[in-house]
């Protein structure tokens, strides 16, 4: 009967199932809808060197190379696209969550020694058979308790934004998280066969000598291996390992120092063996990175008190930005992650339990995942206080990353210890922790979208680049996310970022560039027109070679200079990878054979990219339109491999799905996101009217805060509006300008930032207030003094500003940055 009672509940491994495909579902969705960025670039692109080449680079880097072998060898196997790349942080970010599934059990189930509660039992119950099912319901009852908090602990990690976040991205953070906890999963063995001696004062392994080595030795391994990964994985080893020295002092508290002696050597030298054995196993990378290891200075110093509101936000949320908005949430959070802690302080301050009951879930392991908590937080900041080391961390959220299994794990308890006050209390805090998710997670997926950043230009190169080409990046801010997009076999060459240009250097590059290489593909980004304003390096090029080809796409333009002109129609065999290859007959004359379609997620007033590749017996007409938003026609030539390109600029009143047909053939469905709710003039703080152009005028600014500290941020949202509809794209530029010479910027300047504005200026529609917020990250080295607030226009392709009334930019407000 006791069976068929209980086979009617629910098991919470079905719900642990659950929980799993969950997380699964939700780091696999728009996993390959983000455009690749620096960090990310660098990985594939390091991942495709040799093993050995891995090794040397990394030692000179901040990183180990574990995670860019696993690249390597995952590339044969799955390419390297954007999407198999982030499925090994994928994979282990899910693998975690299982772990945690299993680690929440066994620090579930570890409550009070089984033989107390089977004793209790017994005096209640002395019919033996009963006793008998009793004490199977009793051990039955206790695993799913434990069971319970691991599906807490593993859905609470499943739905957490920030973990989500770096399992979509192709970084080493979610293999070394998942290492260091698989090694605290294995040194639970020997923990657990401790606290259970402490519980019943008599000092004996529960688990046989062969779990006890085996598990030690996984210990070893599993710590190695996250220290291979990355080197922050030694925070959660340390926290353990103190974790381990605190055990051992209670112990000699309570029994006395003659008694742990007799009793614990080989408890102690096991430990030590375990750690010894890591550290052999790290040593031959740690001897070959210290050989290596380039010195890393300190960050400057971030306001400790930001410090923890950061750690407080962004573990539970997964927020870095506007965390003060955030406030109540984040509250809730550390209130329901606080309550193992203030049980634990309540339990030693009061004195209210015998020692053997002390030892509960209110303290054994809600004092480990406290310690792994708190202790990693407070080691990150003092190293980033270092002046010169070899390891300096600066203050990056996703640092803390690695903690997050710990907090999600005190989530858990924490809401365990609250159905113990009531069950309406405990499922209230469920549901704070799962609705604050959702909602932070909806706008993180509304912030995954593909942009037509490189992808067009780097495959305008891909389709006509020749032998003795090369490749000239002005500058090499974002080579890696360059090279991401390089597929022709092509060197390429860099001009420093931040660095100025001038006549000596952009000579010294065009020569290097010129005694090797025929042609050159210059690659020109905003950061130029700040380090070469002149544009020197363009000149020396233009001075050697001709101009066979200019296109400018967004904010970036793409120049050949070559000895002879090119058929920028016709493309080579060796060069042909269209993006969708297609066998489509237009007619019978005409046959589509791919085409390069980036994203197709769009925006009002966007540019939408359409790269169409055929093969023409005889010339051809064919109609390319947007429904019936817009249209054009392509007229070809007959020819093998023909490239054509057509761009649509996209309406500011244009919203909802749309379909792109070639004559009558669907090539593709593009979404156009309705456009975002605008202001109205009586909620602008200051008014202003500056005009910019022709038609563009800057109506007003907030500007919340005058006074800042350096290393701050200034957050001032500036307010738009054109009389008529603008057909080209602009950037705005947010400068802070000093009386004083910014040595580093060569320049007034001691805090920028160019981008164009949100929405596009293509977007706007006539007489309408369109408002746009920067973020200003102040010089860490600018001197207490005024400052003025610049801002203005310009065309991201040539450099040139839209004239204003007194100039080309205008001073709107002054701020003050103090000591």
């Amino acid at each position: 009967m006791v069976k068929q009672i209980s086979s009617l509940k629910f098991h919470p491994q079905i719900f642990a199932y659950a929980t799993v495909l969950v997380a699964f579902f939700l780091r696999a969705y728009r996993l390959a809808d983000k455009n690749v960025w620096w960090d990310e670039g660098w990985s594939v692109w390091l991942s495709q060197k040799d093993l050995a080449w891995i090794a040397f680079r990394t030692a000179a880097d901040e990183h180990p190379p574990l995670h860019y072998w696993l690249l390597h060898f995952w590339n044969f196997i799955a390419g390297t696209d954007a999407f198999a790349g982030r499925f090994v942080s994928l994979f282990f970010g899910v693998l975690t969550i299982a772990l945690l599934y299993r680690i929440g059990k066994r620090v579930g189930s570890a409550t009070r020694h089984a033989k107390r509660e089977r004793s209790k039992e017994s005096s209640l119950h002395n019919d033996e058979t009963l006793h008998g099912v009793y004490a199977e319901r009793s051990e039955r009852a206790q695993s799913d308790k434990g069971a319970w908090i691991g599906v807490l602990a593993a859905l609470f990690l499943g739905v957490a934004r920030f973990h989500i976040w770096w399992s979509q991205d192709i970084k080493n953070y979610t293999p070394s998280i998942f290492f260091a906890f698989a090694a605290l999963w294995f040194a639970l063995t020997l923990i657990s066969d401790f606290t259970r001696s402490v519980q019943i004062s008599n000092f004996k392994l529960h688990h046989s000598p062969f779990a006890i080595r085996y598990s030690l030795f996984a210990y070893a391994l599993c710590a190695a291996l996250a220290m291979w990964t990355h080197y922050l994985a030694a925070l959660v080893l340390i926290a353990l390992n103190l974790y381990a020295v605190a055990l051992f002092t209670f112990y000699v508290l309570r029994f006395g120092f003659a008694s742990a002696i007799r009793n614990l050597p080989s408890a102690i030298l096991s430990w030590f063996g375990a750690n010894l054995l890591a550290a052999i196993l790290f040593a031959p990378w740690m001897y070959l990175y210290l050989q290596n290891a380039a010195t890393w200075a300190a960050a400057p110093t971030f306001d400790f008190g930001l410090f923890l509101k950061l750690v407080a936000t962004v573990l539970p949320l997964g927020v870095t930005t506007n965390i003060d908005n955030y406030a109540a949430l984040t509250v809730a959070f550390t209130a329901i992650a606080a309550i193992p802690v203030i049980s634990i302080l309540y339990s030693v301050f009061r004195k209210k339990m015998a020692y053997s009951e002390y030892w509960t879930l209110n303290t054994v392991y809600c004092s480990l995942f406290t310690l792994i908590v708190i202790f990693p937080p407070i080691l990150i900041y003092i190293l980033s206080l270092t002046p010169v080391s070899f390891f300096a961390p600066k203050i990056q959220a996703r640092y803390l990353l690695i903690l997050l299994p710990a907090y999600t794990m005190l989530l858990a308890l924490g809401v365990a210890l609250l159905s113990r006050l009531s069950r309406y209390f405990a499922a209230f805090a469920i549901l704070i922790v799962i609705s604050a998710s959702i909602f932070v997670l909806n706008d993180y997926y509304a912030e995954r979208r593909l942009t037509d950043e490189y992808a067009t230009l780097v495959n305008t190169v891909n389709s006509f680049a020749q032998p003795g080409d090369a490749v000239l990046l002005d500058t090499d801010q974002e080579w890696p996310t360059f090279l991401y997009y390089l597929r022709a076999p092509l060197d390429w060459i860099g001009a420093p970022n931040g660095k100025p240009m001038d006549d000596g250097a952009a000579d010294v590059l065009v020569r290097r560039a010129l005694n090797r290489y025929s042609s050159v593909w210059l690659v020109t980004i905003p950061d130029a027109l700040a380090t070469d304003p002149k544009k020197l390096l363009e000149s020396k090029l233009a001075n050697q070679l001709n101009k066979q080809y200019e296109r400018t796409i967004g904010d970036k333009r793409l120049t050949l200079y070559a000895p002879t002109q090119r058929n920028f129609v016709a493309v080579a065999r060796e060069n042909f990878e269209p993006q969708y290859p297609r066998s489509d007959q237009i007619d019978m004359d005409t046959q589509l054979i791919g085409f390069d379609l980036p994203t197709r997620e769009f925006n009002a007033g966007d540019t939408l990219r359409l790269v169409t590749y055929w093969h023409a017996t005889n010339p051809a007409m064919v109609s390319v339109r947007l429904s019936n938003l817009l249209s054009t026609i392509i007229q070809m030539p007959s020819g093998d491999l023909l490239r054509y390109e057509t761009d649509f600029a996209i309406p500011p009143d244009a919203s909802g799905d749309f379909a792109i047909t070639l004559n009558q053939l669907e090539l593709a469905r593009v979404n156009i996101a309705p456009r975002k709710t605008f202001v109205s003039a009586g909620n602008i703080s200051h008014a202003t009217d500056y005009r910019f152009g022709d038609s563009i005028r800057l109506v007003g600014y907030d500007l919340p805060v005058t006074n800042y500290h350096a290393t701050e941020n200034v957050r001032v949202n500036l307010y738009w509006r054109t009389d008529d509809a603008v057909e080209k794209s602009y950037t705005a530029f947010v400068h802070i300008v000093g009386d004083q010479w910014n040595p580093a910027s060569n320049s007034p300047l001691w805090g920028q930032v160019d981008r164009v504005p949100t929405p596009p200026i293509t977007a706007w529609l006539p007489n309408e207030t369109v408002s746009d917020a920067y973020v200003v990250k102040i010089d860490p080295n600018a001197p207490p003094g005024k400052y003025k607030i610049e801002i203005g226009l310009y065309d991201a392709a040539t450099g040139t500003r839209l004239p204003t009334e007194n100039g080309d930019s205008v001073m709107i407000a002054e701020i003050e940055i103090t000591p």
